[in-house]
């Protein structure tokens, strides 16, 4: 019997470049209000395994199935299926020659979801939410990161997906518009949306996801709750990993304070 609250289903997928396997096999379940971060090693698989699920990278083998409807059926329309899955990249992808508002408004009008004045009245909505309706009339050259991916964001929100795919969202971002850009997120998921995010953002995996999946070398290694993946982590390369994110955080932090001071990390600590 199918389960209605079963948004999006992944059966024992696997995709390679070439003689190199990236995805080897992997098989999950993503509900209806979930909020799933996808932690893990540069390099082991995640974003890849985040663009199978809308097809951005079509899948060497298994089965990706939608809302019942299975993507990598060649009889599927792919296109109207990612209607439904809204996808926000590091990068923000908004378009240099047009104003923050048709970007937003650019994609509902063009595939016939709303008319021009449905779709302005959304643009505006969002924008407003987001605090940045007087930059309605802007171009993205003119915005800060962090607004440029809080509008990518929104920009996503306004197909009324039902689900949203985060690729590293705040990758791109200096340290100081990360904060703006997952509290956003952060409503987002209070608000119900289902999320699947790929981050190394610790914090909001921690606080903010109810599943954390950890991808190492290609499968999912380690799976479960907040509490239990940073809790109490069974598999030694998660310790490992969490060790490593613990003292590049730091390193992060440093740096930081070294940049905002104009000093060195030894004239910053030095005694006085």
């Amino acid at each position: 019997m199918k389960d209605n609250n079963v948004i999006l289903e992944v059966k024992d997928l696997h995709k390679s470049f070439g003689e190199q396997e990236v995805l080897k096999g992997i098989s999950t379940e993503v509900n209806r209000g979930d909020v799933i971060a996808i932690i893990g090693p540069s390099g082991c698989g995640k974003s890849t395994f985040l663009r199978s699920l809308n097809l951005l990278e079509t899948p060497t083998s298994g089965q990706i199935l939608f809302e019942g409807t299975d993507l990598t059926d060649k009889s599927t329309d792919i296109n109207v299926t990612r209607q439904k899955i809204g996808m926000v990249f590091q990068q923000f992808n908004l378009f240099a020659n047009m104003t923050i508002k048709a970007n937003i408004m650019l994609a509902p009008v063009k595939l016939g979801v709303m008319t021009k004045d449905e779709a302005s009245k959304k643009a505006d909505e969002l924008l407003t939410r987001i605090g940045l309706l007087d930059k309605a009339d802007a171009y993205p050259a003119q915005l800060s990161g962090g607004q440029k991916q809080r509008v990518a964001i929104i920009r996503s929100l306004a197909m009324n997906p039902d689900v949203i795919l985060f690729d590293e969202p705040t990758s791109a971002l200096d340290p100081e518009m990360v904060g703006e850009v997952l509290s956003v997120m952060k409503e987002l998921a209070e608000a119900g949306m289902t999320m699947v995010v790929v981050t190394h953002e610790m914090g909001f995996a921690r606080e903010v996801a109810n599943r954390v999946m950890f991808i190492n070398e290609g499968i999912i290694a380690e799976e479960g709750t907040p509490e239990e993946v940073f809790g109490a982590p069974k598999s030694e390369r998660l310790q490992e990993f969490f060790v490593k994110s613990v003292i590049g955080e730091i390193k992060h932090g440093i740096k930081i304070l070294c940049s905002k001071k104009g000093k060195g990390s030894r004239d910053l600590f030095q005694l006085k």
